[in-house]
């Protein structure tokens, strides 16, 4: 018998088996509406990770896990596990971006040509080098956009995004690949990176919004034991990006020029040369450090089968949000609520575990409500990397951020599921629910490794991701939300349709129940790329 289909006929009978089903376990629709309203309520000012606005918001999810009666599991025997950061961001003025090309330096004006800003490593430094371009930078099977090329002291120039027309790269694995460039152009000794600015990367981004990402918004990373910066990318210093018109100048006469990668990125395989350019860069950059002190907030709920008491499941969702943003005008709304960004997802994780906490499920569970997510998912990583539990003992994640919950949805997108042995129990929930699974609707988006589940894989933990598809003509209300609303002031409750939600969390309670009961360990399926990347000695060693 094919061996997903044996699981799968065993998920479905521990769900026909289990005495609490999802439709029988009553989600309580005003829980979720008090919850959700009361984190983006403008007194909590935004929960941004580091400020009173989040501080106020861990407390308040302390007190609802208390009252749910989970155990606290952070740290001395409180909910809260404190995260050290360094904050960083770029000073108004000392950031700049100088290219030289056979015919001198170029004109180039900051903001409306390129955008440049350090990292965390360094508070402030000038750096020049050649220019090389390495096109995506990837290096799989049949493809090696690094051969024959040198990046040590070099400034590495490069497009964003990937081929559509390689069945090797699914969604998850090229946003992977993107999202670990910058490390692997670290391990190749490359001192900085340009972005050239694309019509396809315009799709997913405008220049105007990215450029006020980098220039205006701060990041954090978190500080290790002896309280250096945590960096994955120790060679590089800076990171800069053109605007398509600055791109087409400062590659104007090289024999594959700005319009070539244009054309080249309109075609299935998308392929380009990697070469030195023959200009060179010389970036100045400089930022403001400061300490910084953030909790994750975690509780347990233990087991009911002693012998799976080392096996615990982590459901994680993001407590913070934007902040407060000062604008010139008098009167605007200046306060990031974050209602779908991500209140709805704490408010599911805690009726969720209210749900378990009814209905004792074998495994243990954490529940941890991230810090500092909007900030790179720094919560997470410093959670995944230093948990406070023994860490071979975390056998996998279910993470819930932004379901766009404006409409009546009718499919569940399941990123990350169909990797590992759960997949079978994630699609017994679903049907259980009547919907139907969907794959990626937005592959361009990276989806998959900009929340924080990312961060569990990297440390090698199989993980569940669960979105909301196009379904049900859902596409238009995801679409508006994504332009008008996220990451915009305009976030507020008012947008949630808590009967949505309400079937949502239904959903997520089933999946997390059906895995938290699921008779083998959860694992990666074999050969799997994440699992094998990302593989973790064997349990007690």
């Amino acid at each position: 018998m094919n061996r997903t289909i044996a699981l799968l006929g065993t998920a479905l009978g521990l769900v026909l088996s289990t005495p609490a089903l999802a439709h029988e376990a009553e989600v309580s629709r005003a829980t979720l509406e008090r919850d959700v309203t009361i984190l983006s309520h403008d007194n909590m000012e935004g929960r941004e990770a580091g400020t009173r606005g989040h501080e106020r918001a861990a407390g308040y999810v302390a007190g609802r896990m208390a009252a749910i009666g989970l155990e606290p599991a952070g740290d001395d025997g409180t909910y809260f596990q404190n995260v050290p950061m360094l904050r960083y961001q770029p000073t108004e003025t000392g950031n700049t971006l100088t290219i030289t090309g056979p015919d001198g330096p170029m004109t180039l004006t900051a903001e409306v040509d390129y955008y440049a800003a350090g990292l965390g490593a360094q508070q402030s430094g000038t750096i020049e080098g050649e220019l090389v371009f390495i096109g995506y930078g990837l290096q799989i099977e049949g493809r090696d956009d690094f051969a024959g090329i040198d990046l040590a002291g070099k400034i590495a120039v490069r497009v964003y995004g990937g081929p559509t027309g390689d069945e090797t790269l699914d969604s998850e694995v090229l946003a992977h690949y993107n999202n670990s460039l910058r490390q692997r152009l670290s391990d190749r000794g490359a001192i900085a990176t340009l972005t050239i600015r694309t019509p396809k990367l315009e799709e997913s981004q405008s220049w105007e919004a990215t450029v006020a990402s980098v220039s205006q918004d701060s990041s954090m990373t978190w500080l290790d034991a002896a309280g250096n910066p945590h960096t994955e990318t120790p060679n590089l210093q800076a990171i800069t990006g053109l605007a398509p018109d600055a791109a087409r100048a400062v590659m104007a006469g090289l024999d594959f020029d700005y319009d070539d990668v244009v054309a080249a990125e309109a075609t299935p395989e998308a392929l380009m040369p990697s070469f030195a350019m023959g200009r060179t860069g010389r970036i100045e950059f400089s930022s403001t450090f400061d300490r910084v002190d953030t909790p994750n907030v975690v509780a347990m709920l233990p087991g009911s089968d002693p012998s799976m008491a080392d096996q615990y499941i982590v459901i994680t969702g993001h407590l913070d949000h934007e902040g407060v943003q000062p604008t010139p005008e008098v009167g605007d709304d200046e306060i990031y609520n974050g209602a779908m960004d991500n209140a709805v997802g704490i408010a599911a994780m805690l009726e969720v575990a209210r749900l378990l906490a009814d209905h004792p499920v074998r495994r243990p569970v954490l529940f941890v409500a991230l810090t500092a997510e909007e900030k790179g998912l720094v919560g997470s990583s410093y959670n995944a990397a230093n948990p406070t539990v023994p860490a071979d003992q975390v056998v996998a994640n279910l993470n819930v951020d932004m379901p766009i919950m404006t409409y009546a949805f009718s499919d569940i997108v399941p990123f990350g599921a169909a990797r590992s042995n759960m997949y079978p129990y994630v699609a017994a929930a679903v049907a259980e629910a009547g919907l139907t699974l969907s794959g990626d609707p937005m592959p361009e988006q990276g989806v998959f490794t900009r929340s924080d589940q990312y961060s569990y894989v990297r440390n090698g933990i199989p993980v569940v991701y669960l979105e909301i598809g196009h379904g049900n003509g859902g596409q238009a209300p995801q679409e508006d939300f994504l332009t008008n609303h996220y990451h915009e002031s305009s976030d507020e409750v008012e947008l949630v349709d808590f009967a949505a939600l309400t079937r949502f969390v239904a959903v997520d309670y089933a999946v997390v129940r059906n895995i938290a009961n699921m008779a083998e360990r959860p694992a990666w399926n074999e050969g799997d790329f994440f699992g094998d990347l990302f593989a973790r000695p064997p349990a007690g060693e």
